[in-house]
């Protein structure tokens, strides 16, 4: 049987590397600060060259540096925000401010979605919930654009330098350090590691950041009236979103349909369509643990 996201946060947004959103739950109507800038093919891969040019023309410590003040700056946005308003400490989360309400322009879907974490970003390919962005680079510049309230009007030279500056400095954000990475876990934590690989979690949450990096249809319910169609070429597909300070990131899925881990679990224990077979109490327990534990 073909092995799916077992469940990680389906929960919402795009960023990934990108900046902060200018709607709030509950609200709609509002633009995508991650949104497709409009640009065609060929005008997109000109700004990307720009943007690599602009990579390799000044250091990465003084592009770090100037990433981090231009993600945190509060006057370069639509709305008065930052990056860092959804995105606290660089590769945070912030649910309160950043879940978008859908639909954002004509012909959009209807449907909540969560803001993605930006931990190891740049190992995290493909970006947004529905994957279409291939590369962080594009990521980035297409916030730039939609984001920053002079981000279609200035000089391409300019979005280039900033995309660059950004790019930069969110390739540096690793996830804060917890009793995964200082060997403290507890017991039931360890049992949890355990079953988390035995049951076929595993599959699709590997490595440092635990995601395969993959679309995958979980068969997640809609919120509501919702009609959020996932990946266009694979209908009802989403990005596998890492797991690491997943602790931080209720509510869950990309809707935010499930308040917290133990309800996530409920959700994927004995379900067929993923192929996780029935869990108990204290199996999916022990995996909550470990959870919270990354």
């Amino acid at each position: 049987m073909r092995r799916y996201w077992p469940f990680g946060l389906l929960i919402l947004a795009a960023t990934v590397a990108a900046c902060a959103s200018a709607s709030h739950s509950g609200t709609s109507g509002r633009a995508d600060p991650h949104g497709d800038p409009g640009l065609s093919t060929a005008q997109m891969s000109k700004l990307l060259n720009a943007v690599q040019t602009a990579s390799a023309a000044t250091s990465q410590a003084v592009l770090v540096e100037e990433g981090k003040r231009l993600f945190e700056s509060t006057t370069l946005s639509k709305a008065g925000q930052s990056c860092a308003t959804c995105h606290p400490s660089g590769g945070g989360v912030n649910m309160a401010a950043g879940i978008i309400t859908h639909p954002t322009k004509a012909g959009d879907f209807t449907g909540p979605r969560t803001p993605i974490p930006l931990w190891g970003v740049a190992h995290t390919a493909p970006y947004t919930w529905d994957g279409h962005v291939a590369t962080l680079s594009q990521q980035v510049t297409n916030t730039v654009l939609t984001f920053f309230s002079a981000g279609k009007t200035q000089p391409a030279s300019t979005t280039a330098g900033q995309a660059a500056a950004i790019l930069a400095y969110v390739s540096t954000l690793g996830p804060p350090p917890t009793a995964f990475d200082n060997g403290t876990m507890s017991a039931q934590a360890l049992e949890g590691q355990k079953l988390f690989n035995s049951v076929g979690c595993v599959e699709c949450h590997e490595g440092p950041f635990f995601t395969d990096n993959k679309l995958h249809v979980l068969g997640v319910p809609q919120v509501g009236n919702s009609d959020d169609p996932g990946n266009a070429a694979l209908p009802g597909a989403f990005n596998t979103p890492e797991l690491r300070d997943v602790k931080a990131l209720a509510p869950y899925m990309h809707n935010g349909i499930f308040a917290d881990l133990p309800r996530v679990l409920d959700f994927y224990s004995g379900n067929r369509e993923v192929g996780i077979r029935q869990l108990t109490g204290p199996e999916k327990d022990a995996i909550v643990a470990f959870l919270m534990s990354l």
